[in-house]
């Protein structure tokens, strides 16, 4: 049974606006970062957030369940409908965030379970004994970083806002970006429907290591699919990247917590991350690269199936 997992992933996007940053007059700009490279000169690149990461990882996880394989996976009325209010009830048709105990929350609920949550004030005459005001995430990401040894580009672009009435029409711009990106991101299985505060007792996990517990690790692993095709920021209504994953790199591990993988930011990223993971990890590997202790894959869907396979 697997107990921790890791991402590494190099992709290349084309002509994305997967982060917008800010907004003056008309005008629509992409997120830009600074970094370092290996030689510790300034640099600057269109960048995708950790934070929109995780929301798409979230949609992707909230998808599948209301729409796929996994409709029998729990979700509170917050998390049902995409609301980032979690835990979340409908009241007297007005959807509120609920104090709940830990275990209620993640009984009832698979994303507050998987992607925590912060009730950061508890409603008048809701609080109960031994209620968890925060649940720690079971799903990290970093940001979605451009791969140091290529370039990354932007340029704005004019729209107009179509009318029947001419003088209505509004000029505007937006910029768009292409590149080669890497991001790495980390699943604690073993944590998932687990309540730390019962690590004393027999079981102390909120829902059975049965198969419920196993359908929610099942769809927080598909949802990195979604991730790796560009499916993973704004402007999808009209600018869906044009994706090409590069390299996927998994580290998995049956017996216990894994260290961050080395970023594909960096060209020698897949021998780092070799000689980093500790023994008794299991490294996988998809592209055209040459690993020497992972175990090469023909398709994305190979890696897919071996993980969803050590679930059970």
């Amino acid at each position: 049974m697997l107990k921790f997992l890791c991402f590494a992933v190099k992709t290349q996007l084309n002509v994305h606006d997967l982060n917008n940053e800010a907004v003056a007059g008309n005008v629509t700009d992409i997120r830009i970062m600074e970094f370092l490279d290996e030689k510790g000169q300034r640099q600057e690149a269109p960048a995708v957030s950790g934070r929109m990461l995780k929301h798409w990882h979230c949609e992707a996880f909230r998808h599948l369940i209301n729409h796929g394989a996994y409709k029998d996976v729990p979700l509170c009325d917050g998390c049902k409908v995409g609301e980032p209010i979690r835990p979340g009830e409908i009241r007297d048709g007005t959807l509120r965030q609920v104090a709940k105990s830990e275990s209620d929350a993640v009984t009832s609920c698979a994303v507050c379970d998987v992607h925590g949550y912060l009730i950061a004030r508890q409603a008048e005459g809701e609080q109960e004994a031994g209620t968890s005001a925060r649940r720690t995430t079971r799903a990290m990401f970093s940001w979605l970083m451009p791969v140091l040894d290529k370039e990354a580009i932007s340029r704005q672009v004019i729209h107009n806002r179509v009318s029947s009435d001419p003088g209505t029409m509004m000029p505007f711009s937006k910029a768009y970006a292409s590149g080669f990106y890497g991001f790495i991101s980390a699943l604690d299985i073993d944590r998932i429907a687990l309540i730390e505060s019962k690590l004393g007792n027999s079981n102390p996990y909120a829902i059975e290591d049965g198969t419920g517990r196993k359908d929610r690790i099942k769809v927080a692993i598909e949802a990195y699919r979604y991730l790796i095709s560009g499916h993973l920021g704004a402007s999808l209504s009209h600018a869906v990247p044009h994706g090409n994953p590069i390299e996927v790199l998994v580290a998995y591990s049956e017996s216990g917590p894994l260290p961050f993988p080395v970023s594909p930011m960096y060209p020698d990223y897949v021998p780092r991350t070799e000689g980093l993971m500790p023994a008794g990890t299991t490294l996988l590997y998809w592209g055209d690269g040459m690993p020497s202790k992972a175990n090469v894959k023909n398709t994305i869907d190979d890696i897919f199936s071996e993980l969803i396979g050590r679930v059970g």
